[in-house]
């Protein structure tokens, strides 16, 4: 069983790849990841949705002066989730939160303190 204990979102991607046991996830990350989480719970539709919106306001921020984030706005709409919430998924990479969730399931958090199990491979 390898347990790998992490800090930095390059860190976890590392820890995910190396398909490590056990993550504990520490700091801050903790806190962002577990707030994440709620991306993956949104339909496919939903997701491409709020990532085109992301996007688009990502692309167009250095010119607007970050008004383009107010296209964050009908993504919390069109998701149900706070716009908070979509904008640290977004920095923590939407693509990243969705693999993880995927093959590791919460088995406890705490404040600033999050460990994540491999899910038993199906097989």
């Amino acid at each position: 069983m390898k347990t790998v204990t992490v800090n930095t979102k390059e860190e976890l991607s590392q820890a995910k790849d190396e398909k490590a046991t056990e993550i504990i996830v520490t700091g801050e990350l903790a806190n962002k990841l577990k707030r994440a989480k709620k991306i993956t719970l949104l339909g496919a539709g939903t997701l491409v949705a709020v990532i085109a919106l992301l996007g688009t306001a990502t692309v167009t921020a250095p010119i607007t002066g970050g008004l383009s984030y107010a296209f964050a706005a009908p993504a919390a709409a069109l998701s149900g989730l706070e716009i908070a919430t979509i904008i640290v998924a977004a920095s923590l990479g939407i693509s990243l939160i969705i693999a993880l969730f995927k093959d590791y399931e919460e088995i406890e958090y705490s404040k600033e303190r999050l460990i994540l199990r491999r899910r038993n491979s199906k097989g």
